[in-house]
């Protein structure tokens, strides 16, 4: 994200983070250098004050917000040290080697341009690979020339030869012939473009490297796994005001290979359908500029004729933000103020204000049964008279809470409410005080509350679709920060699934988050969300994300925001990760497991003699075929004896010997555990 602390699918102006303004290597038109200058080279606690906290010590890489820097082998350590939250280049003999993540390696020959915020945002839009950069002092200029394209081309080359030859030693399932292909026809067209280069035919040799590449990244998204069964959802803003142009945007997220849709439909207090709750309460009743038309009912019909699942993403608490477009505190605070969320330090101030950690933003306090009801009657509307598959809920949580006064809620009703029930104002209590603990406790159980009533409203009015939340991929420090006790909803069976939100911009980091929420979340479906296309993130490198998301046993991934994702993200995605369709799990679990039984047993047939033994091979391809039999019962009794069989088909697939190529294995010992979890989930 742009910030450290905007730690959620942020209320962003459609388009204004959009990652088109990256260059195109493939554009005959060479832009003008780009150049800026460094906050720092190498830095240090001493020529780099911008990069402390305030004890006066180095944030990670000692690299601070929205700074860029430089980083040498002068550096004196072997990588950056800079935490997740930011863009890396690698630059090797004056070109542009690498894009992407963070802590990275830094080259003997060359150095690391480190990036985070309006920096970050700044190095995707101009850095690409094959540029040229100088370095004069502090002042840094990348130039993209006719070499940078054949460079580009010559990488992506490089890159898809290999994955294609690890691909095919894994047998992973992917359609070669056509992927060899592309690349057999990338090498002929490099190694003309390098022929009319080294001959003075620099925008021939440009357009030809052009094409080149194209091929060569076709070639390497061809050779991802595409899973026939996960979730991959895509967080939408919604600007179209005609239902010819929803479908449109529909169509274009069904060919990218999208099966949820997180339809942004209560957002900063407002409703884009006509909500006559909203009108009942006093509150505007539909957004500005959507008023005489629903788009809400246009989005339903135009996904479910295309498959796809509409779940309304829903701001919980978050009911506004000072923009350009609607200043203030939004309609909700505007017709009940005394509904705000109060921040420690505004304890006095008159009307409600925002987050002084969160810029801009404004909530209601959950603790207000009467902005509880609200929102609650709003979420009973949107299930009584639409036809959505689920009910998204993102920001439910206090504001960020740390440090101590710019901790919330202090408004006069929940100080009074605490007061009654344990005999003390919040406010005088200190972080020392006894009752500090009990305060944390109140407050986190006024969000777990509201859960457990929406889930109790669902289950009442629309038992078959699913809630879900986005939430933060560390259970403790949400709960630490915004009282967000997501372990506690799974434990309880509030939720369907989750979208764990996970910030960083390589694929180790995106995998790490995984794996923290997968430890926690149990057998609940979950959908990792990361964010290359708000980053404006090379598509070569969201690709790798979702696959890092898969392996670290997610049940499917969620993009944001579909707003930002340009046409080159988009066909990656519809060649690669998600290039065959694909059904979520989480709404009938059975069906899921018997289509990645049916699924397994193909690829473990395939790969016999290859990557598995005959011997290996039978016993689980026989399991997999008698638990795909079974679920197609429908029976309780079929369904946990097919729950055995897949159990002992992980274990004997855990046991096969590999002779050192173990990726197969582990891919199909991951997928059963897909499986596993969702025959064990509740409900199923």
């Amino acid at each position: 994200m742009a910030t450290a602390v905007a730690l959620s699918p942020l209320p962003l102006t459609p388009g204004a983070v959009s990652a088109a303004a990256t260059p195109s290597q493939n554009s005959a038109v060479t832009p003008a250098p780009a150049t800026r200058t460094l906050d720092a080279v190498d830095p240090t606690a001493a020529n780099n004050p911008g990069g402390l906290d305030t004890n006066g010590a180095c944030f990670p890489g000692c690299r601070g917000a929205d700074q860029l820097l430089a980083y040498t082998p002068a550096y004196g350590k072997p990588s950056t040290q800079t935490n997740p939250y930011g863009t890396e280049v690698v630059v090797e003999k004056g070109r542009v080697t690498a894009i992407g993540g963070n802590n990275r390696a830094i080259p003997a020959d060359g150095l690391v341009l480190s990036g985070h915020g309006t920096a970050s945002k700044w190095l995707g839009d101009h850095a690409v690979v094959g540029a040229a950069v100088t370095l004069d002092g502090r002042e840094l200029t990348l130039t993209i020339d006719g070499l940078t394209r054949v460079i580009a081309a010559e990488a992506a080359q490089k890159d898809a030869r290999s994955r294609i030859t690890t691909e095919r030693a894994a047998c992973t399932d992917f359609p070669e012939t056509s992927a060899t292909r592309n690349l057999t026809q990338a090498d002929t067209l490099i190694a003309r473009a390098r022929r009319q280069y080294d001959a003075g035919q620099e925008e021939s040799a440009a357009q030809t490297a052009g094409q080149a590449l194209t091929l060569a990244r076709t070639a390497a998204d061809q050779s991802r796994e595409s899973r026939p069964v996960e979730g991959r959802g895509v967080w939408v803003r919604p600007t179209e005001t005609t239902p010819e142009a929803i479908a449109a945007t529909a169509d274009r997220i069904k060919q990218a290979g999208f099966n949820i849709v997180f339809l942004e439909t209560v957002w900063q207090g407002y409703t884009i359908y006509p909500s006559k709750a909203a009108r009942a309460a006093g509150i505007e009743d539909q957004r500005p500029g959507m008023k005489g038309f629903d788009p809400l009912k246009a989005w339903i019909e135009a996904a479910h004729a295309r498959g796809l699942e509409l779940h309304a993403w829903t701001h919980t608490f978050f009911v506004g933000a000072d923009s350009a477009e609607n200043p203030g505190p939004g309609p909700i605070l505007r017709a009940h103020p005394d509904w705000a969320a109060v921040e420690r330090e505004d304890v006095g101030v008159a009307g409600p204000r925002p987050s002084s950690q969160e810029k801009g933003y404004y909530f209601v306090d959950p603790a207000i049964p009467a902005a509880r009801q609200y929102i609650a009657s709003v979420f009973q509307e949107l299930m009584n008279d639409y036809a959505i598959d689920g009910l998204h809920l993102d920001y439910i949580r206090y504001p960020v809470s740390l440090p101590y006064d710019a901790g919330f809620s202090y408004s006069d009703a929940s100080r009074a409410a605490f007061q009654r029930e344990h005999g003390a104002d919040p406010y005088t209590l200190t972080e020392q005080s006894p009752l500090w603990p009990v305060w944390n406790a109140w407050r986190e159980r006024n969000v777990t509350s509201f859960v457990e009533q929406i889930r109790d409203l669902q289950e009442r009015t629309k038992p078959h679709i699913a809630l879900s939340a986005a939430v933060f991929a560390d259970p403790v420090d949400g709960v630490k920060k915004k009282f967000q006790n997501w372990a506690a909803w799974v434990d309880a069976g509030s939720m369907d699934f989750l979208t764990g939100m996970s910030f960083g911009t390589s694929a180790d980091s995106v995998a790490h988050d995984t794996d923290v929420m997968r430890r926690r979340v149990g057998d609940v479906p979950l959908y990792t969300a990361t964010y290359g296309p708000f980053h404006g993130s090379d598509p070569g490198l969201i690709g790798d994300q979702l696959r890092a998301v898969n392996d670290a046993n997610s049940d499917g991934t969620a993009l944001f925001a579909y707003n930002q994702l340009t046409d080159e993200q988009a066909t990656s995605l519809s060649n690669g990760v998600y290039r065959d369709s694909a059904t979520a799990p989480h709404a009938a679990p059975e069906a899921a497991t018997r289509a990645l039984a049916l699924h397994l047993g193909r690829r473990v047939a395939e790969a016999t003699g290859r990557c598995v033994t005959t011997a290996d091979a039978a016993p689980v391809r026989g399991r997999l075929a008698a638990a795909a039999t079974l679920l197609k019962l429908g029976r309780p009794d079929a369904t946990a004896a097919a729950a055995r069989l897949i159990d002992s088909a992980s274990e004997q697939a855990q046991a096969w010997e590999t002779h050192g190529n173990d990726a197969f294995r582990n891919t199909i010992t991951r997928d059963l555990g897909m499986a596993q979890r969702w025959l064990h989930t509740p409900g199923s």
